[in-house]
Parts: structure tokens; sequence; C-alpha cells
């Protein structure tokens, strides 16, 4: 399993939400280094810390996407709110676990976490950002 490397397929056609998903991206492969032992640096941190940090950066990030599909009034907002909630609350049991040694994070775990990133990026998001664009666009 690979680190994600950010690419204009993963653009939104929004420069903050753009920014914010490079950074999750970063954490992700942060998360990854530390399960792997790859990466250049000496990462001292343990997987749970670098879970937490995923799960509070995309409570930030979710808060914000939010609030910017709320200005366009999305239609698709509540769907996309519950995608949100859910994976949430998935990093949320996870790291609860982790911390209680019930489950290890494993490459399992990673590519779990991967698959969800990349496929909401690319899929879920890409839909409000074709919405966006659409509602943006100058009127003939």
């Amino acid at each position: 399993m690979a680190r994600i490397e950010w690419d204009a397929s993963f653009s939104v056609h929004n420069a903050a939400m753009d920014d914010q998903h490079k950074k999750w991206l970063e954490i992700f492969n942060t998360l990854h280094e530390v399960m792997t032992g790859t990466g250049t640096s000496s990462l001292t941190t343990i997987p749970a810390q670098s879970l937490t940090e995923m799960y509070d950066y995309a409570r930030n990030h979710f808060r914000s996407e939010e609030e910017y599909l709320a200005q366009l009034n999305y239609p698709d907002l509540i769907a996309h709110r519950r995608l949100h909630r859910d994976f949430e609350n998935k990093i949320y049991r996870y790291t609860r676990e982790i911390e209680e040694g019930k489950i290890l994070l494993n490459t399992n775990l990673l590519k779990i976490i991967r698959q969800w990133l990349v496929e909401h990026i690319l899929s879920e998001d890409k839909k409000y950002s074709a919405f966006a664009r659409q509602a943006l666009a100058p009127a003939r």
C-alpha cells in the first residue's frame, strides 16, 4: 500500500478546500510512515497519536467544508454531512479501541482509511466541485 500523493485529479477547484485536502493527505502519509517505518524522518509518534491527529483534522475540515457547501446551497449537503459523521465515528472508534488495546493499528486499518479518503475526495467532493463551478459560473 502506498502513500497518497497529491495531483490535479484531487482538486475540487477551491483553493481553501484543496489546501485542506493536501494537509489531510500529509497527515495520512505521516500515519503511513509511522505504521510502515518508511520515510526519511525519524518519527517518534505512536500510531494512536497519529490517528487522533487525523480525527481532529477531519472534524475541522468537515466543518469548514460543510460551511462552504451551505454557502453554495449544495442540494446534497445533508447526505454529504452524513458521510462525514460516519467517517468521524469510525476514526473515533478505531482510536479508542487502539488506546484501550482492543485492536492494533495495522495495515488493514490503514487501507480502510486510505480508501475512504481517496474515494471521498475523488467521488463525493468532486460532486460539490461540479455543482460549485456550475453555480458560480457567470450567467450568459
